[in-house]
């Protein structure tokens, strides 16, 4: 089943590509030049034509007597951008492998053996929004792509502060944290000229148990790849079938004000 212990919150970064910080941070409470850092972080991952991202995710789910499970899941994923992505979603109960070229989206399960194929859009972040919209899915780390697609909105976020170096697997960061009305994030930004996310964590304040996602990311910015690793051959054991609700695992991100799975 598809998974997703926290809702998205993708319109604060996705949204208001004109804007400037001077015209959109009001809040006292806002640091300007932390707000600038994300705008940058945003402008660098647009300026990238193809890049290769693992990460690790872990996302907590609340029992009804308050009991926290957590979920761990890998990700693999390449992408050409704008129009070409190759993903795969690894954990114990499942694996899903995303081929999209651009025209289709296949989705391979191959525990399983089964498939899903639709005629797609013609970029990824028009593929996001359209299963957002129809199937109640997205493509993993959403983030990500919503991210690079748009500038920073600071409609809703209350506050923002740098909270001063740190380190994420041996890389040097500058860690920040953001609130909004439902939601707390904290980012971690590579220093230096590659302001790439290395770490994000998302709380839920809507719950009282305050469930968290967690990523760590893990960058290569000159992957090898030719275009048939966009293209889907399916094995002539697996077998065609819908595309269902439980086809992707849709990961939280810090950039949508609503859900959106």
């Amino acid at each position: 089943m598809l998974r997703s212990a926290l809702p998205t919150i993708v319109a604060v970064i996705a949204g208001g590509i004109g804007s400037s910080v001077a015209q959109t941070v009001e809040s006292t409470d806002v640091d300007a030049k932390a707000m600038a850092a994300l705008q940058k972080m945003g402008t660098y991952l647009r300026s990238l034509s193809a890049y290769r991202v693992q990460a690790v995710t872990t996302d907590e789910d609340v029992l009804e007597d308050g009991q926290k499970i957590q979920y761990s899941e890998s990700v693999d994923i390449l992408a050409k951008t704008p129009s070409h992505l190759w993903a795969q979603v690894v954990s114990d109960r499942r694996e899903r492998i995303l081929f999209y070229d651009g025209k289709t989206l296949n989705v391979f399960a191959p525990r399983v053996g089964y498939y899903a194929s639709l005629a797609a859009p013609g970029t990824i972040v028009q593929l996001d929004t359209m299963l957002v919209k129809d199937y109640d899915l997205s493509i993993p780390l959403r983030d990500l792509f919503q991210w690079g697609a748009g500038g920073l909105n600071s409609a809703g976020i209350e506050s923002v502060i740098d909270v001063g170096p740190s380190q994420v697997n041996g890389t040097t960061c500058e860690q920040y944290a953001v609130r909004q009305k439902d939601f707390d994030w904290q980012i971690w930004l590579q220093l230096g000229a590659y302001p790439l996310p290395r770490k994000i964590v998302i709380s839920d304040r809507t719950d009282a148990e305050r469930p968290q996602h967690t990523a760590v990311y893990t960058w290569d910015l000159a992957p090898s790849f030719n275009d048939a690793t966009f293209t889907f051959d399916p094995p002539p054991w697996a077998h065609r079938v819908p595309l269902a609700k439980s086809a992707f695992v849709a990961s939280a991100s810090p950039n949508q004000a609503a859900p959106s799975r």
